[in-house]
């Protein structure tokens, strides 16, 4: 510390007698003034100021006991000139010493910024401890690191990563797995004194020791341990730095083993996924067979197509991944199976046919047309109750399915390869009837379908439906009409919606006619009078939004979905 100050006071001489311009001037004048010529030469007797010639007078530049220069001059006129610069050295070392401060304070922050920086694009641990232990290398200036982890299951110390020539380094962590697990957890950081370093066999090889824990939220993790083989004696600064350090790797950890953690969920549901998709799209349904004109699957090749109006139906299983958390892969399978068995019969007793499962619902195609779809989907919710009441009294989460629906054309056919065939379907129907049931949650409904739909039936007087107004989906140039079927609801829904269709029916024409006010306290009656009527609450909050809202001439009440 001491040279490196009197490196810093000789440079304050040098700039203060030979490029401070001003200094320089006011150290002339008094000089002139007072008829003195004087010498002024560094500690290490190099020449700044004048020539050497039989200078009687002479006086040390000190600071704090440190000298920096040899003043002299003929008579002690020339002290006043000694102390003059002396003052002028002192300031311009405050100011050099301020500045390599806040260069040093700079640095520390862009090390620790570069440092998070690097370990947050980190996934793994063993990287995040190699990058901690490099960066704190660099700015504390240590020879050997040691980041170890502590492990409570196995109430074990071990080491993540290392540097430097650590002797026996695996056999000393065993030998002291309780001495450093009470260090670890106990979370504090130290300079460890120079009388431990000596009588400690792990650290005789090291002049400087000091620790600081990984900790995280309440928890400490582990400890990162730096060390120097070179006499050094490490400063609360430099410890405060290692600290935030370490402060910052626990925290990557910690996101590392959460981020590891969810990654393994992940790929536990969809390897439970997969393994449904692997079973259910093994094989083609027979109907589709049939509708290519053929008898069985031997008889198709690549190209078999033909054109047919059907409705396309999409099921989906309502808040699966809550579901499918509490069981296991083989549970998720047995779960899905059991409610695919449920709903394919029921599929092919209204004359469609599932084309593909979707691990949390499927497609359903009707080529009879929407009012077999609409009837399976009603059929389809009514044994989805059933099934409901027996899970719920196994103390099972229940069931809640939407469907959407759309009519119109699409192309079957055989699409693939000469090795790997496939049965597909090409249409915007379908593109549709998947952004319908999407829509379902979003209208709080359990059977969306479309004007085409409705239009379609060849007996609507089987069903009752609510109409919702018209929607722009994205990827659609013209609005599509939606209506709601409330056949599927569970009974006491079905009765409250039966009984007030009337008043919503009105609540609907007020809204489209912008008297939102009217809408919005006849769509709160219907509510209030069961508080499950999801669709009638959506309206009611449009239209309490709409009452505050500019609205121009234009307005049709078309719903705009931004996304798919």
């Amino acid at each position: 510390m001491t040279e490196k100050t009197t490196s810093l006071l000789v440079k304050s001489l040098k700039h203060v007698l030979q490029k401070d311009i001003a200094s320089m001037s006011l150290i002339k004048n008094v000089a002139l003034s007072e008829g003195v010529d004087f010498f002024v030469a560094d500690s290490k007797e190099n020449v700044l100021w004048g020539e050497e010639s039989g200078f009687q007078f002479q006086q040390e530049l000190t600071h704090e006991s440190i000298v920096f220069g040899i003043f002299k001059s003929k008579s002690d006129k020339g002290k006043y000139i000694s102390d003059l610069i002396k003052l002028l050295v002192q300031k311009e070392f405050e100011k050099k010493k301020i500045g390599k401060e806040v260069l040093n304070l700079y640095r520390e922050i862009n090390m620790i910024y570069g440092l998070s920086e690097m370990i947050s694009e980190k996934i793994d641990t063993k990287s995040i401890a190699e990058i901690a232990l490099q960066e704190s290398s660099q700015i504390i200036g240590s020879t050997h690191g040691l980041f170890l982890m502590y492990e409570p299951d196995e109430d074990k110390v071990f080491e993540l990563a290392s540097f430097g020539d650590n002797p026996d380094s695996e056999k000393n962590i065993v030998e002291q797995n309780e001495v450093l697990k009470n260090l670890i957890l106990k979370g504090s950081s130290a300079i460890v004194p120079q009388e431990r370093i000596k009588d400690n066999v792990s650290l005789q090889h090291l002049k400087a020791v000091m620790y600081a824990p990984l900790k995280v939220k309440h928890r400490t993790l582990g400890m990162v341990i730096l060390g120097n083989k070179e006499k050094k004696e490490f400063t609360a600064a430099e410890l405060k730095l290692l600290t935030t350090i370490t402060l910052q790797s626990a925290a990557a950890i910690e996101s590392a083993h959460l981020y590891q953690k969810g990654l393994k969920e992940a790929r536990d549901r969809e390897e439970a996924i997969r393994r449904i998709h692997e079973v259910s799209q093994k094989f083609v349904p027979s109907e589709f067979i049939k509708s290519l004109g053929k008898q069985n699957i031997t008889e198709v090749v690549l190209g078999d197509l033909v054109e047919k109006e059907v409705t396309v139906v999409f099921a989906d299983i309502r808040e699966f991944t809550t579901i499918s958390e509490g069981m296991n892969p083989e549970e998720n399978f047995l779960f899905v199976n059991a409610f695919n068995n449920r709903m394919g019969p029921i599929i092919r007793k209204n004359n469609g046919f599932i084309l593909q499962y979707l691990g949390d619902g499927f497609m359903a195609l009707f080529p009879k047309g929407s009012q077999y779809a609409i009837r399976a989907s009603v059929e389809m919710h009514k044994a989805l109750q059933d099934y409901n009441k027996d899970r719920v009294a196994k103390k099972r989460l229940p069931i809640k399915v939407g469907m959407g629906m759309q009519n119109g054309k699409l192309i079957m056919g055989i699409t693939g390869d000469i090795e790997r065939l496939d049965a597909a379907i090409i249409s915007d129907t379908v593109n549709t009837a998947a952004r319908i049931e999407g829509l379902s949650k979003h209208y709080g409904t359990s059977i969306l379908l479309t004007q085409e739909c409705k239009d379609k039936l060849t007996d609507p007087e089987e069903f009752d439906f609510r109409y919702l107004g018209p929607v722009q989906v994205k990827g659609k140039q013209k609005p599509i009409e939606l209506y709601e079927c409330i056949n599927g609801d569970e009974l006491s829904l079905l009765n409250h919606k039966l009984m007030t269709l009337p008043t919503f029916d009105h609540a609907m024409n007020l809204y489209f006619k912008k008297e939102f006010a009217m809408a919005a306290v006849t769509f709160q009656q219907i509510f209030k009078m069961n508080i499950n009527d999801k669709t009638a609450k959506l309206f009611l909050n449009k239209s309490a939004h709409l009452i505050t809202q500019e609205i121009n001439d234009s307005w049709k009440g078309v719903e705009t979905m931004t996304t798919k």
